[in-house]
């Protein structure tokens, strides 16, 4: 985070991981950044395959929900998905309450995450290449 930047980006096999560098995302300002860091990052990508992950964040503000809701609604419409990983206990009952665990796919940590976004991939591309064959036919 030596730039000032709140998100990290890094590529690995087709799926770009966001890591999120500050501990806490709180104020208006961060919020904001951080919006503003991943929306660019994701206009700059169509077709994105997104796996944000928080191990470095120990407390969200919920006007990050807002900006997730954002985030994801904007990667929708250049045709990507979207992950979230390594939610603290705490973060996580959040999103169990709000219902947001409904809306994104959470899991454990990057290790886990990684296999598990590269196979739901895997079977969404096949599942389209069916469909597609039997439209034809």
């Amino acid at each position: 985070m030596h730039d000032g930047s709140i998100v990290s980006f890094r590529e690995d096999e087709g799926i770009a991981v966001a890591t999120v560098e500050a501990a806490s995302v709180l104020d208006a300002l961060n919020v904001d950044q951080f919006g503003k860091e991943v929306q660019k990052y994701v206009r700059g990508n169509r077709g994105i395959h997104l796996l944000l992950d928080f191990q470095k964040v120990e407390y969200l503000s919920s006007a990050v929900l807002t900006e997730l809701l954002r985030i994801k609604k904007a990667i929708a419409e250049m045709q990507g998905t979207m992950r979230l990983c390594a939610l603290t206990k705490e973060i996580r009952k959040v999103f169990e309450i709000t219902n947001l665990d409904q809306i994104f796919v959470i899991d454990h940590n990057v290790e886990t995450a990684l296999p598990r976004y590269r196979r739901a991939l895997q079977v969404a591309a096949q599942e389209e290449t069916w469909k597609q064959l039997h439209e034809e036919s």
